[in-house]
């Protein structure tokens, strides 16, 4: 059995385990806390060299807009292949024809 020191112990670690996982071992009042000078937000946006901001997201655009781009183009073929696939005379014409030849390029890539 635990003795009360052991046991203190072991509560005063539960309990600055239970902080930290909350976060809120350091508490300012909300009415304590430091303002900012007036004018600061403004001066800092002002300040702000915004042809960096556009060249350093530049890449991450361009990669979401082609990433945009292929996914409209995807969706495009498969509404335009789904019809196709759904006319009959296409669709054996397609398995007696392509399907032979789809099957021998497949075979010379498994060599």
């Amino acid at each position: 059995m635990e003795d009360f020191t052991e046991k203190l112990i072991n509560d005063i670690q539960h309990a600055i385990i239970k902080q930290v996982k909350q976060q809120n071992f350091i508490d300012i009042k909300y009415d304590e806390r430091k303002k900012l000078p007036s004018g600061f937000i403004e001066k800092a946006w002002n300040n702000v060299d915004w042809d960096s901001v556009l060249e350093a997201l530049k890449p991450e655009m361009e990669k979401r807009i082609c990433n945009s781009v292929i996914g409209a183009m995807e969706a495009e073929i498969k509404t335009d292949v789904k019809k196709l696939m759904c006319v009959s005379g296409v669709r054996d014409k397609l398995r007696m024809e392509v399907y032979p030849k789809l099957m021998k390029v497949l075979d010379r890539e498994e060599d």
